[in-house]
């Protein structure tokens, strides 16, 4: 039977405090904005009086600027001048071009100066150059504007004085320079008079300046004062954007503090609801044993039971800030992230907080708003590892009575083989000798066929020692060690491979170290795992491209593999095919495992057999640069401190 929610319960006094609150809650908003509109008011008559100081300042110091640049273009103007004067040759017949030809007159006359007057000791004109008699000079228009002038007195070296140079300028060419574009956007720049008469004016058609001005006396040119005006009047402080923003917002928090108040008692009665809803959800929620996970379109983490945060090993807050790379805390062994999983769930790896993985059931299904519109996806977690692992040891022990079923039902067949094979081999044997013996007597004998009669005997003999020690071991016996040298073992297995070697069209590189020690090996044995080992390499270099090249190497071990005060004979297998593909020893040497599609997987596992009953290891690499590298080491019969082979 379903529970139903049960309603929160309210008192008399809990209810009037309630009550009380929800009168402050709308009605501090009100009285709040009141406060703060004051506040603005009165930061607003502050921040005229301020803004207007400030402007005098600025005002005043821009106008000490402009005096201080002016004075100095003035000075500049009467130094090169002067500097004219002094240079002005004697009076001659053409004066006027004399004057104008003058570096110091001209440069004055294309940079500001309307015309230079040239008078002697009697204020007699001597000569004059102006600057529409210059070449591409501007033609003066007379009686435009006022001009002003500076004098500079000539002199030679009987006379101090025997004239002057009179410069004549207009000062609008000062004041409305493009030096000062910044000054008169600002600002209405004049030039007065004495008798206040406006000389010059940077005032603009239709936009006169309509703000507070400063003058002061300017020194450079004598009975004249600079005037500066702010074309822009600053507004009252009532008739500012902040004073209206807050008038208006005022009349906006009166009209929302009553909608306020109709709001709050149905939140209030909502929330009560919501309270109810999320105790239950909430409780459902903790108590689940599967876990649970909500995330938004984009791969936000939206929320996780406790349950699923116990499953990752991190708290829901640190869920949420690492992002949408939570989506899985681990990415699948594929590196394939699902993103809209079905419903009937997939499997997938995560990596626990403390570093280990785990295999967890994932099933998602579509998190729908009140409005039916998707808005993510909502899972729930079924942590599996437990029954993987179970699956995964079932496998493994039906792998292993599989293989156990063949190596026994292979090592009947190998008994019967042996013993099936024995007397023929012996009868081979015998009748090769025999027939080989027979051709050396004769003296008409063909070389070849006596050779392919003693090679046919060696080989018989070698397969009967293979079956003879088949046999030794399916009956357990121990070994029949002797003193052998290792590069006769190895030159005998590479030439009884000479016809298998040739027809994969690889070349064989022999590097047998002379002198090595002695070591107590099974002859037949060890030239099973040296053809073996060769056999194999062949095989992984037979295709469309020959001349591979296969490197036999034997030497001492620099750094033994395993902890003896013998020393150790390494074997090195060098080919160049395709390398290991990242196996290890143990996954290559075990049973019925092979990457040939015609191999029985028993190769390396006997070759490994055979060197571990020798006391022996076998060990792989891959070769830099392509190739795979078969190596066994075997202990010798006295220690080698020497090391020759790496």
């Amino acid at each position: 039977m379903a529970t139903a929610p049960i309603a929160p319960h309210s008192d008399g006094p809990q209810s009037g405090r309630s009550a009380f609150w929800g009168r402050w809650l709308w009605v501090a908003p009100l009285l709040l904005s009141v406060a703060f509109t004051a506040l603005v008011v009165l930061w607003a008559q502050d921040n005229d009086k301020l803004e207007r100081e400030v402007a005098r300042r600025s005002m005043v110091a821009d106008t000490l600027s402009l005096d201080a640049q002016l004075t100095g273009r003035m000075e500049t103007e009467a130094t090169r001048l002067r500097s004219a004067a002094v240079h002005l040759p004697p009076a001659g017949p053409d004066a006027d071009r004399q004057l104008a030809n003058l570096p110091e007159i001209a440069a004055g006359l294309d940079r500001r100066w309307l015309s230079v007057l040239w008078l002697d000791v009697n204020n007699r004109i001597v000569g004059e150059a102006r600057r529409d008699q210059r070449p591409g000079g501007l033609r003066l228009a007379s009686g435009e504007g006022i001009t002003l002038h500076l004098v500079a007195p000539t002199s030679d070296a009987r006379r101090p004085q025997t004239g002057q140079l009179i410069a004549r300028y207009d000062p609008a060419d000062l004041i409305k320079s493009k030096d000062f574009w910044w000054l008169a956007a600002q600002y209405e720049v004049q030039l007065l008079g004495s008798q206040d008469q406006v000389i010059v004016s940077t005032e603009s058609a239709g936009r006169p300046a309509l703000g507070e001005s400063y003058e002061m006396a300017f020194i450079a040119i004598p009975d004249t004062r600079l005037r500066l005006t702010l074309r822009a009047r600053q507004p009252p402080w009532f008739t500012t954007l902040p004073v209206v923003l807050m008038v208006g917002f005022l009349a906006l928090i009166t009209a929302a503090t009553l909608l306020l108040r109709r709001q709050i008692n149905q939140v209030a009665r909502a929330e009560s609801a919501w309270r109810t809803e999320a105790a239950w959800r909430q409780s459902l929620e903790e108590s689940a044993l599967v876990g649970l996970r909500a995330r938004d379109l984009d791969g936000h983490l939206l929320f996780a039971n406790r349950t699923f945060c116990d499953m990752v090993g991190y708290t829901l807050e640190e869920l949420i800030a690492q992002g949408p790379a939570i989506n899985t805390p681990v990415p699948n062994q594929s590196g394939i992230a699902v993103q809209r999983a079905k419903r009937e769930g997939f499997e997938t790896r995560w990596r626990h907080r403390d570093g280990h993985f785990f295999d967890v059931m994932v099933f998602e299904s579509p998190l729908v708003d009140g409005l039916g519109q998707q808005v993510g996806w909502m899972a729930s977690i079924v942590d599996v590892t437990e029954r993987k692992r179970l699956e995964e040891l079932e496998r493994r022990q039906r792998e292993v009575l599989a293989n156990h079923a063949r190596l026994s039902t292979l090592g009947e067949v190998a008994s019967t083989l042996a013993h099936e094979l024995n007397q023929p081999l012996t009868s081979i044997v015998s009748y090769s000798a025999g027939i080989a013996r027979a051709l050396q007597r004769r003296p008409d004998a063909d070389p070849d066929l006596v050779a392919a009669a003693q090679a046919l005997s060696r080989h018989a003999t070698q397969a009967g020692g293979i079956v003879h020690r088949i046999r030794a071991r399916l009956a357990r016996r121990e070994l029949v060690l002797e003193a052998c040298d290792i590069n006769p073992l190895v030159a005998a297995a590479v030439t009884l491979l000479q016809r298998e070697i040739r027809r994969a069209g690889v070349e064989v590189t022999l590097e047998l170290t002379p002198g090595l020690p002695a070591v107590r090996v099974d002859r037949i044995g060890i030239e099973q795992v040296i053809s073996n080992l060769l056999r194999n390499a062949c095989d992984v270099m037979t295709g469309p491209n020959p001349g591979k090249k296969l490197l036999v190497r034997t030497g001492l071990c620099v750094e033994p593999p395993l902890d003896s005060v013998l020393g150790w004979i390494a074997v090195d297998i060098s080919d160049q095919g395709p390398g290991l593909g990242g196996r290890d020893m143990e996954t290559l040497t075990e049973p019925f495992f092979s990457t040939k599609q015609e191999g029985t997987g028993l190769g390396l596992a006997i070759c490994r057999s055979i060197l571990e009953s020798h006391g022996g290891v076998l060990h792989a690499q891959d070769v830099p640069g392509g190739g795979a590298r078969f190596s066994f080491f075997l202990p010798t019969e006295r220690p080698t401190p020497e090391a020759r082979m790496p």
